[in-house]
Order: structure tokens, then sequence, then C-alpha cells
């Protein structure tokens, strides 16, 4: 079963303050995977690039949600 949501809907949503602590803590998750990406490619001198590509992907995918809008999760705007 699928619910329609309208941009207003979504937008609602997105200020809720669930919602937006919930955003807050992806986007330290975000930095988080930013710093331990710095601490393993510069500090530790590990180059892994596997290990190094999983963490960008992983912080751009924590940051990419909270700036979502109802057109990227939904498609074409109403």
């Amino acid at each position: 079963m699928t619910t329609e949501i309208d941009a207003e809907e979504y937008e609602a949503w997105k200020d809720h303050p669930i919602t937006r602590r919930v955003f807050a803590a992806l986007t330290e998750r975000a930095e988080d995977r930013k710093q331990v990406w710095i601490a393993q490619s510069w500090g530790s001198g590990n180059a892994d690039e596997r290990a190094l590509a999983m963490l960008k992907g992983q912080a751009e995918a924590f940051e990419w949600l909270p700036k979502a809008t109802h057109e990227d999760i939904f498609g074409e705007s109403e």
C-alpha cells in the first residue's frame, strides 16, 4: 500500500522535532566518517582505497538525506 505524500506534508515531516534530531544525528555521523577518513588516509598513512571509498560513500549518504527534497524522494514535483 502506497500513501502519497505531497510536498507540504514532506516539508512538515522534515520540520518535525524528531526528524530534525535524526537529521542532526546523520550529520554528526557524516562528520565522524570524514574524520575517520582523514585519520586513516592522512594520520596513519593507510591508503586502503576500498575502505576510504566506503567511508566517503557513507558520509555522502548521511549528508544526502537531510538535504533531500520531495522531488528527490518521490520523483517529479506535483
